[in-house]
């Protein structure tokens, strides 16, 4: 079966997908699991809407001892062993999970492959303690910034002016999504990661370090288009509640996931400073910006 190395994470999943062969390591014989019978009715954990192949989609998680199965509207149905190291569909037919051999490599469409890498991979991660950040990122004489905001705040715009400036300081790290880590002795983000909305060509993850020290963090608020942008420090509080706004996913986690959640969110907060980034959306304004981040380092 392949296996992918995602952020650090080693995750198996016999399905080899052309835009994720920078991830691919190795193809052996799986050890993980055999074929699996899905328990029926199953028991429904989580329902919400999600962004999925272009256009709002229904995402459920189903309970399927000993792992979960993720539903998406219009796609297959993939099961996700509980130690996060296996994603692998389900035959709904059969109600069963497809382990190896012919059956398991059979065609994925294009939205099998972005339910793929994104909701089951991000929920992967999770259960393997790697939480992804919605925001993009830079990296300035080796000093690592993430921008957080809403969609259309402009995360991925700063990101690559900046990155495209021509400063050789300025590197781009993430366009959409970076996983994250921490522990007493800091956050560290793991930028070899798929960019979902880059082509292959642009990925910026396999030319980069395996981790990377995170040292600050930008929460993008609109301002005025007359005003100049502005950083202002965020108290703890605030930095934890956009901590837990902006990270992928949680919609989907049970009641003792958003637990370990509000901790790592908590303990970010009081590692890293947070700022609020208030951002006029016009084009003069980027120079600016460039420039108060890089005072900060």
């Amino acid at each position: 079966m392949p296996y992918y190395c995602f952020a650090g994470q080693d995750i198996n999943f016999p399905y080899r997908v052309l835009d994720l062969e920078s991830y691919y390591i190795l193809d052996g014989e799986s050890s993980a699991l055999q074929p699996l019978v899905i328990p029926t009715p199953l028991a429904l954990s989580c329902r919400t809407i999600g962004w999925v192949g272009g256009e709002q989609r229904q995402v459920d998680i189903w309970s399927a001892p000993p792992g979960v199965v993720l539903k998406v509207a219009g796609g297959s149905d993939f099961y996700v062993a509980p130690d996060g190291r296996t994603i692998l569909r389900v035959d709904k037919y059969r109600k069963r999970v497809e382990a190896s051999g012919k059956a398991a490599r059979s065609h994925l469409t294009k939205l099998d492959r972005e339910i793929l890498v994104g909701p089951a991979l991000v929920l992967a991660l999770a259960l393997r303690g790697v939480w992804c950040l919605h925001g993009s990122a830079a990296l300035y004489n080796d000093r690592l910034t993430v921008f957080l905001g809403e969609s259309g705040q402009g995360k991925s715009t700063l990101a690559a002016y900046l990155a495209a400036k021509g400063d050789p300081e300025w590197r781009l790290v993430a366009d959409d999504i970076l996983p994250v880590t921490a522990d007493p002795a800091g956050v560290k983000a793991w930028p070899r990661f798929p960019q979902l909305k880059l082509s292959r060509q642009a990925q910026p993850g396999p030319g980069l370090p395996e981790q990377i020290n995170l040292d600050r963090i930008c929460v993008l608020t609109q301002a005025e288009m007359d005003k100049m942008p502005e950083l202002h420090s965020l108290p703890q509080g605030q930095a934890v509640q956009s901590l837990l706004r902006h990270t992928v996913g949680t919609r989907l986690f049970d009641p003792a996931f958003l637990k370990g959640h509000l901790a790592f969110c908590a303990h970010v907060a009081g590692l890293v400073p947070v700022y609020r980034l208030d951002y006029p959306h016009r084009k003069e304004a980027l120079p600016r910006i460039a420039e108060l981040l890089e005072n900060l380092c």
